[in-house]
This record gives structure tokens, sequence and C-alpha cells, in this order.
């Protein structure tokens, strides 16, 4: 529902390789991404409907404290593994976004009945 809060959660297992990084996309264009070795590892990107926390944000774990309309898309989250083999494994899901119309509406008017 719009306003609501969201938490991504991007789960994985590299077994015996080591993370290189994790990366998230909505509709195909990066707004996050986390590198153990960056400083500060988690980095954010501007994108229209996408309010991420950072503070509540880590590795394959997102918070955005608010969702709008704008918030609505195809996300996928992108873990790659450290050298030598540098294997990358993604999943993707839908985010609908709905609008609560529940308020009742007053239309002030000349006629008794519309």
């Amino acid at each position: 529902i719009k306003g609501d809060d969201v938490w991504l959660n991007c789960t994985y297992d590299l077994e015996k390789e080591t993370l290189y990084s994790i990366k998230w996309h909505k509709n195909n264009v990066e707004f996050y991404r986390y590198i153990p070795a960056d400083h500060p590892p988690g980095q954010k990107y501007e994108l229209e409907g996408i309010h991420i926390d950072l503070r509540r944000s880590h590795e394959g774990i997102i918070y955005m404290p608010t969702t709008d309309v704008n918030s609505e898309g195809i996300y996928r989250c992108e873990v790659s593994s450290e050298e030598p083999i540098f294997r990358t494994v993604k999943g993707e899901r839908e985010m609908r976004i709905y609008v609560n119309h529940s308020t009742r509406h007053l239309i002030l008017g000349s006629k008794q009945h519309y």
C-alpha cells in the first residue's frame, strides 16, 4: 500500500566462495550496491520511487521507510562472487503499489444529486 515501509531481502549461499558484490536494480536500473571491500560498503543511487534508509540496510537487505506509486516495478538482486570464479546469480520479483481510496469525498454544488 502506498506509504508503507518495505524490506527487500536478497538471500544467497556462496558455499565456499567469497562475496564480491550485491547489486539491486529496479526496471533494469541499478539503485543500490554492496561491495564489502568498499568504504562505505553500501552505496545508493537516486532513482524515482526508491527511498533507502542506509542506516538500516546492509549486505543483501534494504529498508525502504516509505513507498509511492513510483516504487512499483520489477526488482532484481544480483550476487557475484570474488575471483577466480566470478559467478553471478540473479533473482527478481515484481512489486505492485496499491493506493487506498477509502476516504470519503464531499462534493459541494447547487444540485441535490449528481
